[in-house]
């Protein structure tokens, strides 16, 4: 028996008198609601209910880029996200809609020229990217679409991080993610990718294991692909998250202190 099945026969069983229990496709949560109001038959066809399916077909697409982002995540990544970063950054996506003039339902996702809306999203709101890490870096576009590199002069741990308590050790992580923009069909009636090869290719860079001292550490510089080394086209959102992540080093064995490392969308473009 599924989870939500269960959640809904277990709601039957306590709702009180007058209310009901029922999903609609592309809603997540279990909707409670009086008797006597709209079904889901009604919302699904009624055309006093387009607003609302409009909104869901927005919402959908907006669920899908989030889901590629973390799906793209490695799992050490993952586990700093804080429990309700999908349906946030759902909305930062859906929010990209705005810039298209056309009716709800069928505006675009132009992430390759308005992704720049999301950046500084952060995963972790308890430990944000430019509080845990007070250095200057630098970032900028390498040879190609989908390539970039970065900087991070040389810096005294202990004077730029906001570690927690037990510390011992810190990774730095530059992830990158292309999505494509998504348009609607106004034939067919439904969200299409434009690139769909390109949607979920990732690069990645991690740092060594360094330890927390109170001496500089050398210069750190890393390239970052998204296309083993080959250009990304347009009309693709190409997504570069930056991660500081804490350990605590005890008998043999460093721990991630998930909870207070910080994982950002630092630039998109």
């Amino acid at each position: 028996m599924s989870a939500n099945l269960e959640l809904r026969e277990s709601l039957q069983t306590e709702m009180p008198k007058g209310y009901r229990v029922y999903k609609i496709k592309g809603v997540d949560q279990t909707i409670v609601a009086r008797k006597g109001g709209p079904t889901a038959e009604q919302i699904k066809n009624k055309d006093s209910y387009k607003e609302l399916r409009n909104n869901q077909k927005e919402f959908g697409i907006a669920s899908i880029l989030a889901k590629a982002v973390r799906d793209s995540l490695p799992d050490e990544l993952k586990q700093i996200s804080e429990k309700y970063t999908s349906g946030k950054l759902t909305a930062q996506f859906r929010n990209i809609t705005r810039h298209d003039s056309g009716k709800t339902g069928t505006r675009s996702f132009a992430l390759s020229q308005f992704g720049s809306d999301i950046e500084g999203f952060e995963f972790n709101s308890e430990a944000p990217f430019p509080q845990a890490f007070k250095s200057k870096f630098f970032v900028k576009e390498g040879s190609h679409r989908g390539h970039a590199i970065l900087h991070f002069p040389a810096f005294t741990p202990v004077k730029v991080f906001d570690a927690p308590e037990g510390t011992t050790n810190f990774k730095i992580n530059a992830h990158m993610v292309t999505l494509s923009d998504y348009y609607y069909d106004e034939e067919i009636g439904a969200y299409f990718p434009s690139n769909p090869d390109f949607q979920g290719k990732v690069g990645s860079f991690e740092s060594q294991m360094l330890p927390l001292l109170k001496i500089p550490t050398q210069p750190i510089t890393a390239q970052v692909s998204a296309n083993n080394g080959k250009p990304v086209p347009a009309k693709t959102g190409i997504f570069l998250l930056l991660s500081v992540r804490f350990f605590h080093y005890e008998n043999s064995r460093f721990t991630q202190l998930s909870k207070e490392s910080s994982l950002q969308i630092m630039k998109v473009y």
